[in-house]
């Protein structure tokens, strides 16, 4: 798996330390804070002991050399901890995966092959960009318990690792996949055998040097303004409900109904948190692209700079929440291969938190370049048949009195596109190659109005690959005919 230039980035196998204050920023400050805290309350008692009982009120009963000598000693275990740590925390990028370890008494040492890579990650604290420091989250496709994080280096260097890491991880996808040709496998051969010829290295050489290039290129799709995303916070159905549900705690308080208060404080907290969550996440977005990958840079007091590769895209959602319809705003998620469903998934599947339609379809054409717009526009905007799309038929409206109309599909020679709801739009597009499988499933409600819904297989994400209701007929179609499609679409990638 070793390629030309994928040596580390001070020479090859090189183990390399983090930045000295790397164990202050991951948790000594806080101590230090503690400390210094308790040391400030006892110095001033130290000075307000006064008088004949100055002895009763001195903390240290008349030892204070003895208390500083202590004092220089909790200082000095702290530095000297800090410096442990410091030492015994490591990492390199070797030949075929990138390693970290650390720890003295407990030892962990993480290991994360090239071609498991899904994303490299940067993440700015509040501490951290005081110091101009960063820290690389290595995110494995292993899950949240496999991914490395260096914690913290140098702002420009940990811009160098994560470019390094995803150069290295596009070339060993590129290897895995069989798609890097006969110049890479030869450049593969020559490093791992020995010297060969010249002319097989150095045409890899010459393809990773313009590659590199490429994805050195970064171009601005699109920044949000905060004055929009505060206005997107104040559309929706949870300020509908801070709105009803403030004034009538209030009224709690005053009439001292202590029910009320118990009920609904909880649900206003909660309701009220979410949101000042999601602004302070989503605050300054902005989404750039860099060739073979997106980088979507987010964040109030803590900046983050999350890469979602373009090849690891498995679906694309747009979403309208029904508040959003008068501003003609939408939200786009996608599904990523390797991200699992936990706490930080937003992060990593959020390419526009909100955006107009033009937006919304800029970006959409990046993930999925052969949608023809209009299709786009349709599975959004509009309902019925027209269009190419095959929509659930009319005895469908008992299972969805509202938005049968809207439910369907389209066939483009790249993707499935799916649409459904009414108050709340939603359109999803999933190219051929990357359905895993097709299922046609039947409730009892659907078995009596001869309806059924298609599942689509995909990885775990927020975008939903199913169309619900569909005329018995035309799922069994479907089903039939998307297991060829998918199948001749993956040929190509075999």
């Amino acid at each position: 798996m070793s390629a030309p230039g994928a040596a580390p980035l001070d020479g090859p196998g090189q183990w390399q330390h983090l930045h000295p204050l790397s164990p202050l920023l991951r948790g000594g400050v806080a101590f230090v804070a503690v400390v210094g805290y308790v040391l400030s309350q006892q110095v001033e008692r130290l000075f307000r002991a006064q008088g004949p009982d100055a002895g009763s009120q001195d903390p240290t009963q008349g030892h204070r050399l003895l208390a500083l000598a202590v004092a220089g000693v909790v200082l000095l275990a702290i530095v000297g901890g800090a410096w442990v740590s410091w030492r015994v925390s490591r990492f390199r990028i070797g030949s075929a995966f990138v390693e970290l370890r650390r720890g003295l008494l407990f030892r962990e040492h993480r290991q994360v092959p090239f071609d498991r890579i899904q994303a490299v990650d940067i993440s700015r604290p509040v501490l951290a960009r005081l110091t101009g420091l960063s820290e690389v989250v290595v995110r494995s496709a292993g899950g949240r318990g496999s991914h490395i994080t260096l914690a913290f280096l140098t702002d420009a260097r940990a811009q160098e690792v994560r470019e390094r890491l995803m150069e290295l991880a596009g070339r060993a996808d590129e290897v895995t996949s069989g798609v890097a040709g006969p110049a890479t496998g030869s450049a593969a051969g020559a490093a791992a055998d020995g010297p060969a010829a010249d002319g097989p290295v150095t045409a890899a050489a010459e393809g990773a040097t313009s590659l590199a290039a490429a994805r050195a290129t970064s171009t601005m799709v699109l920044r949000v303004p905060n004055v929009r995303l505060v206005q997107a916070a104040v559309f929706s159905s949870g300020v509908a409900f801070l709105v009803a549900a403030v004034p009538t705690l209030l009224v709690g308080f005053a009439l001292g109904l202590p029910q009320l208060v118990g009920w609904l404080g909880p649900m206003v907290l909660g309701v009220a948190g979410r949101h000042v969550r999601s602004l302070v996440r989503e605050a300054n977005f902005t989404l750039d692209h860099r060739g073979d990958r997106l980088v979507v840079h987010r964040g109030l007091t803590e900046l983050r700079s999350t890469t979602v590769p373009l090849h690891r895209i498995q679906a694309a959602g747009l979403v309208q929440p029904l508040f959003w319809r008068w501003p003609g705003w939408w939200r786009l998620r996608v599904n990523v291969a390797g991200v699992h469903e936990h706490a930080e998934q937003d992060t990593e599947t959020l390419l526009l938190p909100v955006g107009t339609l033009p937006e919304a379809l800029a970006v959409l054409a990046l993930v999925r370049p052969e949608l023809p717009a209009e299709v786009a526009v349709v599975a959004g905007t509009r309902s019925g048949a027209g269009h190419g799309f095959t929509t659930a038929p009319s005895r469908a409206w008992v299972l969805d009195p509202v938005g049968w109309r809207r439910r369907g599909y389209a066939v483009t020679p790249d993707s499935l596109v799916l649409r459904s709801g009414v108050l709340r739009r939603e359109a999803q597009v999933v190219p051929h190659a990357r359905i895993q499988g097709v299922a046609v499933r039947q409730g009892l409600v659907q078995r009596w109005r001869g309806v059924a819904t298609v599942r689509l297989g995909s990885t775990p994400g927020p975008v939903r690959t199913e169309v619900a209701h569909l005329a018995l007929g035309d799922a069994e179609r479907l089903l039939d005919e998307q297991r060829v499609r998918s199948s001749r679409a993956r040929r190509p990638l075999a």
